[in-house]
């Protein structure tokens, strides 16, 4: 057998590493996430992902780290995490890692999803270069983007209103009626923005807002908390914002 890495040999991870893996999806622990790439594979085994985080820390110097989760994930696999400096080339240092570990696991052709976004791409030397984002820049841009179409999404799912993102800042404008800009502290699942919650603003003035707010964008439930924050909640997703031109 063709030696890949040293201590492992052709095909040793064979039907314990999965051809899906993400991209962008978790935290980089090595710096921020505009300047590092972070590739999350799973696996079937903590010995087997502890050799995967082995082969690529010593094989690849455009690796800056790889590590095995330590305990097991919910279903009983394993999750590592391989991180690239995100660089115009990063997508041919993916490429080329790909191809090595095609080797060790028999895999004939990976495929990733990216952020949050669960759709898989075939992970050809086409999409790499085209989805994902090469620089810190195009990272930026490309997050922005993404976090806009959640936030309408959200807000607007049939598209009545008028939808900015800057930065955080997000202005929308509903026909016949004022714009409205807020900061935008937090957006996901309900239950992790509520556990950031110290405390909630019952006084008449907050729950005045809170209903124009519902007359405005529809049937939310609206609260407001003691740091003069509103969490928009529906369907199992909030948004946490705060007042920033109304």
């Amino acid at each position: 057998m063709t030696l890949v890495n040293e201590g492992l040999k052709a095909g040793d991870l064979d039907g314990v590493v999965h051809k899906r893996f993400s991209v962008d999806q978790f935290k980089s622990k090595m710096g921020e996430d505009r300047n590092i790439m972070v590739l999350a594979f799973t696996v079937d085994g903590m010995a087997p992902a502890k050799d995967l985080e082995r082969f690529a820390e010593t094989g690849y110097k455009e690796v800056l780290d790889a590590d095995a989760t330590p305990g097991t994930l919910e279903d009983g696999k394993h999750r590592v995490f391989v991180e690239f400096a995100r660089v115009e080339t990063v997508d041919q240092h993916v490429r080329k890692f790909l191809e090595d570990l095609k080797k060790l696991t028999n895999v004939e052709t990976f495929e990733f999803t990216y952020h949050k976004d669960p759709t898989p791409f075939e992970a050809s030397a086409k999409n790499l270069a085209d989805i994902l984002p090469r620089t810190p820049e195009m990272y930026t841009q490309k997050t922005q983007q993404m976090k806009l179409g959640e936030i309408k999404n959200f807000f607007d799912k049939f598209q009545m209103m008028e939808f900015k993102l800057d930065n955080n800042i997000i202005t929308c404008k509903k026909q016949n009626a004022e714009a409205l800009s807020f900061e935008l502290h937090a957006f996901g699942d309900t239950n992790m923005i509520m556990n950031e919650v110290k405390a909630f603003k019952l006084d008449e003035s907050a729950m005045s807002e809170c209903m124009y707010l519902t007359k405005y964008f529809g049937p939310y439930q609206i609260t407001k908390t003691t740091e003069d924050r509103f969490i928009f909640s529906k369907n199992g997703q909030s948004a946490l914002m705060s007042k920033a031109g109304w």
